[in-house]
């Protein structure tokens, strides 16, 4: 096979492991979340809950990076789908016998394992050049979409013949399917690496730090910090307001929905935009969505506007992932590539944990309103950091020669 067909099999390959990866993380959100609130008899516990997951992705996304810098992409991808079937089947063991420490023990097993997944994008934006990235990345990130839309309504059908779990089972199920589908990454996509005509591909792999003294790099990852802990606090309340209000379940199902096609279901378009108009414009563009989108839904009771606003937090949060990924993967070398967004996914999951334990204690004290004023104010210093940066096109960025070359489209 020619280096193009490799690329498209890996591709693809990738794809179907994003969606075994939502999948199991939509049945995990909609059965962990109630267990522990069922087990406790606490609502507040559901947030230490979410936020000590969170915390599990952020070490878990560091440390298996410079795996995958190091071993190469397979064996770490590998060992989060491994986790994955192992913290679902441990979920599934502690609610069976009622312990809520077995289930949050199986959390952390489960937050490493999706630390680990998440890392998929690392070896898509591997094997293409540039001025494709974003547009691969999206199509591999939206692929995802497939299997969160299958996973939460999957649960809802087992839910029918009276056995939870059962549902518990489809983790591990869809965990397998991603192991499947890894198994298959041959060559590993770190080998299928594109190098750009100007990369020099003589100088050793710079340290982290070195890396994070890039100004592009650190605002998006600014950008992605303040997006993530917007879309993890707004959701993770929003749920909760809506019930305060008076909405059905199939309500709440719909604008949780909403808000997920938000996140995923416009990958590829958004991808193709960075890819035309550049990372700059589209990291801008997903702060000032995500503003509006906190703000719009957090001042009604209606229904129909709180979707619209999540809807709009999922596209801004879409935007900020999708270009932050592509920045970082811009101004980095594949055999950098994997500790970079390793360390942007952990200090994402660190701001999410404390979105979402803020957000409940500012939701039972203050109400919606102000949770969507907070988030929306977060953008600000967003906007201050993007602005000033300088992009020459899409992916080609104006940097000191001494810490960075400069990229071609």
């Amino acid at each position: 096979m020619t280096r193009d067909e490799l690329v498209h099999r890996n591709t693809l390959l990738l794809m179907g492991a994003q969606a075994a990866m939502l999948g199991a993380t939509a049945v995990w959100f909609t059965l962990s979340v109630v267990a522990v609130t069922d087990l406790t008899g606490r609502e507040r516990y559901a947030g230490v809950f979410l936020a000590m997951f969170n915390l599990c992705i952020a070490g878990s996304a560091l440390l298996v990076g410079r795996l995958m810098d190091i071993r190469g992409r397979r064996v770490g991808l590998l060992l989060g789908y491994a986790l994955l079937a192992v913290g679902g089947s441990a979920g599934g063991l502690a609610v069976w016998a009622q312990s809520t420490w077995g289930l949050f023990l199986a959390a952390t097993v489960f937050g490493a394992g999706m630390g680990a997944t998440l890392l998929g994008r690392v070896a898509a934006a591997d094997m293409y050049p540039s001025a494709r990235r974003g547009r691969v990345v999206g199509v591999v990130v939206s692929a995802g979409t497939l299997g969160a839309v299958l996973g939460a309504p999957l649960v809802a059908g087992i839910d029918v013949l009276g056995s939870e779990l059962l549902a518990w089972v489809t983790i591990p199920f869809f965990a397998t399917l991603g192991v499947i589908f890894t198994l298959r990454l041959r060559p590993d996509p770190l080998e299928l690496a594109y190098v750009e005509s100007e990369e020099d591909t003589s100088r050793p792999a710079r340290p982290l730090g070195e890396l994070l003294a890039i100004r592009p790099l650190r605002a998006a990852i600014a950008a992605i910090v303040v997006a993530q802990t917007a879309m993890v606090a707004v959701m993770g309340v929003t749920p909760v307001a809506l019930d305060d209000y008076g909405a059905s379940a199939a309500a709440i199902a719909i604008v949780i929905s909403l808000h997920i096609a938000g996140m995923y279901a416009l990958g590829p378009v958004i991808g193709t935009l960075l890819d035309r108009y550049g990372r700059r414009p589209g990291l801008l563009a997903g702060a000032a969505i995500s503003a509006t989108g906190s703000v719009a839904g957090s001042f009604t009771e209606q229904t129909p506007l709180i979707a619209v606003g999540m809807f709009l937090v999922g596209v801004g949060w879409s935007l900020c992932y999708l270009g932050a990924t592509a920045v970082v993967s811009d101004v980095t070398t594949a055999d950098e590539r994997g500790s970079a967004l390793g360390a942007t996914d952990l200090c994402t999951s660190v701001a999410a944990a404390a979105g979402v334990l803020a957000s409940g204690f500012v939701l039972e004290s203050s109400g919606l309103a102000l949770v969507g004023i907070v988030m929306a104010a977060l953008m600000v210093p967003v906007v201050l950091l993007v602005v000033p940066l300088r992009e020459s096109g899409p992916g080609r960025w104006r940097l000191q020669p001494a810490t960075v070359l400069d990229k071609p489209s």
